[in-house]
């Protein structure tokens, strides 16, 4: 079963990088070295490499593959947030320093008032 997973995954990869097969194997076999078990985290692994591989909006990161500017265990240790371009990391900022000010519910955020006689106690 394993064996049908990885080959499948090869040719996903082969694929995604335009049909070069050797390069599929390396980055296949560096990234089953870092997920022994394929489970989830291997498929996740290799899912979110072809899906950013085949990404039309970042072509440079598939172009430093093929160049091998990016040695396949290199690039099999990368995360989403690594392979995605500096338009999607940037929108990702955004997106994430948005949340967090909505979390923080900045509009309702008053001031910690202080007891003046009890340099200890704050309270809301």
């Amino acid at each position: 079963m394993s064996d049908t997973v990885r080959q499948k995954s090869t040719e996903l990869l082969s694929q995604a990088l335009s049909n070069n097969e050797s390069l599929a194997k390396e980055i296949e076999q560096a990234i089953y070295e870092l997920n022994p078990q394929v489970d989830t985290a291997y498929k996740d692994a290799i899912r979110s490499h072809v899906f950013n591989l085949k990404d039309t909006s970042n072509p440079a990161l598939k172009e430093k593959v093929l160049q091998r500017s990016i040695h396949p265990s290199i690039f099999a240790e990368m995360d989403a947030s690594d392979m995605a371009s500096l338009d999607r990391r940037q929108s990702n900022e955004i997106l994430r320093r948005s949340s967090l000010m909505d979390s923080l519910d900045t509009e309702h955020a008053r001031p910690m008032e202080r007891d003046l006689d009890d340099p200890d106690a704050y309270h809301d």
